[in-house]
């Protein structure tokens, strides 16, 4: 008799992330456009980053589709709606459903957008320390 099995915490991070990567590439595909068309005087560079991002991300989608189908898990219908993306998979057997947000799916991109290109927020100088520099 087949058992089934429900995802792990390490499955819906696999599921997850083949839901979202998508929308990063679809993200820096329209940012590389705008920034191909603009007069910035680093678009050159600016594009050559981006694209390297987009790279990344596509061989980490084929990485997780294959850790997905090595687990025995199946994204079997995906749904966009206004304000959620939900998928259907199957986990060794066990049906299932995840539902995401759109202000968390967005909200995940520009966080692994950010972690790729290590960008990372202005530092502070306490007010203490910026007093004595100026003296």
């Amino acid at each position: 008799m087949k058992t089934t099995e429900r995802a792990t915490e390490e499955d819906l991070i696999l599921i997850r992330a083949m839901l979202e990567l998508p929308y990063l590439i679809k993200v820096l595909d329209a940012d590389i456009k705008r920034i191909e068309v603009s007069s910035l005087r680093t678009r050159a560079a600016l594009t050559r980053q981006l694209d390297r991002l987009r790279e990344e991300t596509r061989h980490e989608m084929r990485e997780v589709r294959y850790n997905l189908r090595a687990r025995g898990i199946k994204i079997v219908r995906q749904e966009r709606l206004e304000d959620r993306l939900s998928a259907d998979y199957v986990c060794r057997g066990h049906h299932d459903r995840m539902t995401l947000m759109w202000s968390r799916v967005k909200a995940d991109v520009e966080e692994l957008t950010a972690a790729c290109l290590d960008v990372r927020p202005p530092r502070r100088i306490p007010l203490g320390e910026e007093q004595e520099s100026n003296a």
